[in-house]
């Protein structure tokens, strides 16, 4: 099955909003101590005030000692700096499509994707207030992800940006010379997705997740394309919307190297894959464009 058919079996609108969530991967639904938890999340950098994680772990089966149901294994929250995130766990793993939205449309091979791929259990954390930027409420929940999964952690997935991360790649959200390299220059890949869709008439590349950033989806059709040139057209751009606050819109040029002229236009009514390419907020197609046009205005 390809991934377009997969797609074809939902109709769910795309989620939108502002509040990212994360689902942490694990080998197995620990007992999560929560002073514990606290005190390894105080100890990665400096806070305003002393963490505070609240987590009632209920047995296998979703029940708490007085046999009450819960949703999920276990549930909690934590609060720190101006963050405060919901947390719930589940002993099964991650539901199989949103694994085929972040998993298996990525680009880890090896060791990384069976660690991602072999998980047992589950957390989800949902952003629920708080945080100055997307860039620090998702860092919020790299570090949480990390102290939270300890030993078990086997990576995270992101659903709405189509994208995730190895365990290896979570830890380093604890390093906080990471994080100030981190919040100095966006690392795309571990907060949106980058996906290649392949069709009957060639292949289409996309992002995912961008809206929660206030920017622009991108989507550049690929029959000629080098995936790991789309790639870096992608990161620079969202990294110039990103950092200069910059806006494009349909019918804009860009220069984005010395030889890259490109054009923005909306996806096409008419394109056989639009409920596919279209990302949850706005999203622009991209088509590349000889140097005598970048000056044109309204230029076809």
């Amino acid at each position: 099955m390809g991934l377009f058919d997969w797609l074809k079996g939902s109709k769910e609108a795309p989620q939108t909003g502002a509040a990212p969530g994360m689902i942490v991967l694990l080998d197995g639904l620990p007992q999560i101590d929560a002073p514990a938890a606290a005190k390894a999340l105080d100890a990665i950098e400096k806070l305003r005030a002393p963490s505070r994680i609240e987590i009632e772990n209920a047995p296998v089966g979703g029940k708490t000692a007085e046999g009450d149901e819960v949703e999920g294994a276990l549930h909690g929250s934590a609060e720190f700096d101006s963050h405060s995130i919901g947390i719930v766990g589940f002993d099964a793993p991650a539901p199989g499509p949103v694994m085929e939205k972040t998993v298996a449309v990525s680009n880890w091979t090896g060791d990384a994707r069976k660690q991602l791929e072999n998980h047992y259990a589950h957390l989800v954390l949902m952003h629920a207030g708080g945080g100055a930027s997307a860039l620090e409420k998702y860092i919020a929940l790299y570090k949480l992800a990390g102290v939270l999964g300890g030993g078990h952690l086997r990576g995270v997935v992101i659903e709405d940006a189509w994208t995730c991360a190895p365990a290896d790649l979570v830890r380093e959200f604890s390093n906080p010379e990471m994080l100030a390299a981190f919040r100095e220059s966006i690392p795309p890949i571990l907060f949106t997705g980058f996906v290649r869709f392949t069709t009957d008439d060639g292949a289409w590349f996309v992002t995912k997740g961008h809206h929660l950033f206030d920017a622009p989806d991108l989507a550049m059709e690929g029959n000629d394309e080098q995936p790991s040139e789309v790639m870096d057209l992608f990161m620079n751009i969202f990294l110039y919307v990103t950092g200069q606050k910059a806006k494009i819109a349909p019918g804009h040029t860009l220069q984005i190297a010395e030889e890259a002229f490109l054009k923005f236009s909306e996806v096409a009514p008419d394109n056989p894959y639009r409920d596919w390419l279209l990302g949850a907020g706005q999203t622009l197609q991209l088509k590349r464009i000889s140097k005598d046009e970048i000056n044109r205005k309204n230029g076809a």
